[in-house]
Parts: C-alpha cells; sequence; structure tokens
C-alpha cells in the first residue's frame, strides 16, 4: 500500500516592529501574498483575512508593545486551511470582552475577529508560550466551502 505524501504547508512570515505603522505594512504584505496564491481582492476571504490581521496586529501594538518590540505575523496555507498566527511577547492572553470599554478606547477588536472566523467556518485561539513570556493569536480559516 502506497503512503500519501503528508499536505504541503507553504509559509508567508513576517517580522514587524510593534508600532503603529506595522498595520498597514502587514495588510500591503498579506494582500501581496494572498494575490500571488489566486486570492484576490474578490475572493470571499480576502476582507475576512485582512481584516483579521488588522485587528490581531493593532491589538499587539496597543497593548504588547512595551514588552515586545517585535511582532511576528504568519500565514499558514495546508490542505485546505489557511492559518493566521500574530505573536508578540507579552504575557497577557486575551479573550473577546462581553462590552467595549467604558472610556470608548475600543474593545471590539478581538470579539470581531472571532465573529469574522466563526462567520468563514473557522476559530481563534490563544496559545500561550511555553516558557509563560508571550502568546500567538491563531486564526484557522477554511479555504474551501
Amino acid at each position: 500500500m502506497a503512503v500519501a505524501d503528508p499536505p504541503q504547508t507553504v509559509r508567508y512570515c513576517l517580522s514587524l516592529a510593534t508600532v503603529p505603522a506595522s498595520v498597514p505594512e502587514a495588510r500591503r504584505g498579506v494582500r501581496s501574498e494572498l494575490a500571488a496564491r489566486g486570492m484576490d481582492a474578490d475572493h470571499p476571504l480576502t476582507d475576512t483575512v485582512l481584516l483579521v490581521v488588522s485587528e490581531l496586529v493593532t491589538n499587539a501594538v496597543r497593548h504588547a508593545a512595551p514588552r515586545s518590540p517585535r511582532t511576528t505575523l504568519q500565514l499558514d496555507f495546508c490542505a485546505g486551511e489557511l492559518t493566521i498566527r500574530v505573536h508578540d511577547r507579552h504575557p497577557h492572553c486575551p479573550r473577546p470582552p462581553e462590552v467595549p470599554h467604558q472610556d470608548g478606547s475600543g474593545g471590539w477588536g478581538l470579539s470581531l475577529v472571532h465573529e469574522m472566523a466563526a462567520l468563514a467556518g473557522g476559530g481563534v485561539e490563544t496559545v500561550a508560550d511555553e516558557d509563560g513570556g508571550g502568546k500567538t493569536m491563531l486564526v484557522r480559516l477554511p479555504l474551501e466551502p
């Protein structure tokens, strides 16, 4: 009996300074990578991926920058699934709030990420680093309906 080759994972990785200018830089890089894989502006997942990336990198910039001067963005394309990973070295593992911040400073970004992933048939997970000094926000989205 022949054994099938394991699915190939194609990775796109971008190391970003944890500063506001990195949000549009991340979007540009991801948009270009998606286009190179045939996911142009009309693809049903393109807007979702760009929104998820924007929200997660923005959260890293707003909340992790003092402890994490760099943030890593990674896309893994594998076996009908796209996995988006945004890693920083801040130990707090956030959960979506039930209500926005009382001072009007936001609070809906992570909830929006969870909602967009669910609408696309995917999910969100927060994975703490083994040393407890950081975390990865992981979003899985199916590439095929």
